[in-house]
């Protein structure tokens, strides 16, 4: 466990073979209560469910996580609804794609791992593989 998470995460749970959770003390620090009620439990269910299920490829907020935060007696929420005003913000540069229907902005993170990994994202109505414009 860390305690050295900034901007608008909340936590986060890292799976693998040397799992760990982290978290943001700032936020913790505006929103003591709040915090403590609901980030602790998000991000241990997330370790409980991959020590449930390590053979399995589970989504992170799938089913099997949602009926755990309702064991924990919260509503399974994805995101946190914390103030984050005087919170800095980092911006990611978003690049132009398209599939056959439309245009589609990704992340420099998606974009990367388009351009430098050999992943390939598809659009979620056609289902064609997403391409980079000319314009970027």
């Amino acid at each position: 466990m860390r305690f050295d998470l900034s901007g608008q995460a909340a936590g986060q749970y890292r799976g693998g073979p040397h799992p760990c959770i982290r978290y943001n003390p700032g936020m913790a620090a505006r929103q003591f209560e709040a915090y403590c009620q609901r980030t602790p439990a998000h991000e241990v269910a997330h370790y409980v469910i991959d020590c449930l299920h390590p053979e399995k490829s589970i989504k992170p907020h799938g089913p099997q996580w949602q009926e755990l935060m309702r064991a924990f007696g919260l509503e399974p929420d994805r995101c946190h609804q914390y103030d984050l005003t005087n919170v800095r913000q980092r911006r990611q540069r978003r690049f132009t794609y398209r599939c056959a229907c439309q245009e589609h902005q990704l992340s420099t993170t998606r974009h990367n791992r388009i351009q430098y990994r050999g992943m390939q994202y598809h659009c979620i109505k056609c289902g064609k593989v997403l391409r980079p414009t000319s314009d970027d």
